[in-house]
């Protein structure tokens, strides 16, 4: 294949990164990439396995004389967020990622680059088929489903690994190496409602143009979430008419705030004109209130054409109740930690099958209190609204320790070759090392990655320079433990 990033170095990690980038990997469609993976151990002679989650572990001995040193896991996820412009003809299910690169930085065209967390996956494979530097043993874990809730290491096996140090590569930017992650929740929404014949006019309601974004990292931001935005409009409107649902949905992923949404509305016949003022003087206040943050935020809202169905009146009252009234984005803040959110929530997702909506909470906390107090108001509201709430199991966060011979080391090796101090930060993303730790409690962990901007949406990039710097500070840390 010819490699876009050719010229650029590491010139074997890129050609590793480019290969699984004609891969295929939505999260729950890994199988591909894993058995990409497994050959690609299997052809250097490596002990692997894979399990039915898609998960792949690679191990590889330690360098003649450093048999003895503790164990080094090397860990990054296989499948990626798939986002596209509205615009882009792309099928994330069979096409290859478009890749391009301009002045130092990887693209991929119209879509995310796949560089959460393809980057830890090409580090891995580098730092598996080099021979040129010494080693203690290494446990490669190559995880699956990490963006729809960290379930590929919920569901590993660890019970024939022998790591003491982690190296987790799913952060950045480059300098900033991560400390402490919060926990997370999923709670799934199913409200169902009663399907009448349509009566009155339809109203069609969009939005457009929002950011999105990592509903972690970019939570704080002040960014508009399209669904919830949506039940904004569709509550005023019901304060001055009647208003029935036919459809209701936005977002696709539940880690990303949701940038889009749509509705189709049935409201009282003569009042449409009223409905869409209605909505149009919400869409206005909101792109007052979203205008330093969201700059891009627009309201389509115009007449339609009638459906067969729509749901009957007291379902409607109740979802467009619940959708308003739902608490989102920031919840608590730290008052240790200055600019760290302690707990939020982020309604990613809303589905419309037939007479029912399906809809996904992503809670975030590294407070397990203040989530599951946050999970019982959802629940509650819930109930409120006749709408059913499944609360899925936590997934574990990851505490700071205070003593960690594995972070001192590393900020030593990075200020030798920087000459700049690495930045020690705990974040609100959920990330596997809560459940690598939960599982192995030995482990002395780090998180880290190069400067990779925009993740989850089709802006992602990576900066090839920091690609670069950053697998040199991996085999330097590799290198210095086997010392």
């Amino acid at each position: 294949m010819e490699y876009v990033t050719k010229g650029y170095e590491p010139a074997d990690a890129l050609r590793y990164f480019e290969e699984l980038s004609a891969i295929p990997r939505g999260s729950r469609n890994e199988k591909a990439a894993a058995e990409f993976v497994m050959q690609f151990a299997k052809d250097l002679g490596l002990w692997c396995r894979m399990d039915d989650a898609y998960n792949v572990v690679v191990k590889k001995p330690a360098s003649p004389g450093c048999e003895g040193l503790p164990t080094v896991m090397l860990q990054g996820h296989l499948d990626m967020v798939c986002e596209k412009n509205q615009a882009t003809e792309h099928d994330f299910e069979k096409d290859p990622l478009k890749l391009q690169v301009k002045d130092g930085i990887l693209r991929a065209s119209g879509t995310t680059l796949g560089a959460d967390n393809g980057v830890a996956v090409a580090y891995m494979m580098a730092a598996l088929a080099r021979d040129d530097y010494r080693h203690p043993a290494l446990e490669c874990v190559f995880t699956s489903m990490e963006e729809i809730g960290l379930l590929g290491a919920i569901a590993l096996d660890c019970s024939d690994l022998e790591a003491k140090y982690l190296l987790n590569m799913d952060c950045g930017p480059e300098g900033t190496m991560i400390v402490s992650s919060a926990g997370g929740l999923l709670i799934d929404f199913e409200k169902s409602a009663e399907l009448v014949p349509f009566a009155g006019e339809a109203v069609s309601l969009a939005v457009r143009g929002l950011l999105g974004g990592h509903s972690a990292m970019m939570i704080d931001q002040e960014m508009g979430n399209s669904i919830k935005l949506m039940g904004r409009v569709l509550h005023n409107i019901k304060k001055a008419m009647p208003v029935n649902l036919v459809s209701l949905s936005g977002g696709s992923k539940m880690n990303a705030i949701p940038r889009e949404s749509d509705a189709l509305i049935a409201v009282p016949t003569g009042r449409a004109d009223e409905a869409i003022a209605i909505a149009q003087r919400v869409a206005g206040e909101i792109s007052s209130e979203l205008a330093a943050s969201d700059p891009g935020f627009a309201l389509q809202a115009a007449a339609a054409e009638p459906a067969a169905q729509m749901m009957d009146s007291a379902s409607s009252d109740e979802l467009i109740r619940f959708v308003y009234l739902l608490p989102n984005a920031v919840y608590t803040m730290s008052m240790e930690i200055p600019g760290l959110v302690v707990t939020s929530g982020n309604l990613g997702v809303a589905v419309c099958e037939g007479n029912t909506v399906k809809m996904t909470e992503f809670i975030r906390s590294s407070d397990p209190t203040v989530r599951d107090h946050m999970a019982d108001e959802m629940a509650t509201l819930a109930e409120m609204c006749r709408v059913k709430a499944d609360i899925n199991e936590p997934m574990a966060g990851w505490k700071y320790e205070a003593n960690s011979p594995l972070r001192e080391l590393c900020m030593k090796i990075y200020k030798e070759q920087t000459g700049k101090e690495m930045e020690m930060k705990a974040v609100h993303g959920g990330l596997e090392c809560g459940i690598l730790k939960d599982k192995l409690p030995a482990l002395d962990i780090i998180a880290f990655g190069p400067t990779a901007d925009g993740a989850h949406t089709p802006d992602e990039c990576l900066d090839l320079a920091s690609f670069q710097r950053t697998f040199a500070m991996v085999m330097a840390v590799l290198e210095a433990l086997a010392e």
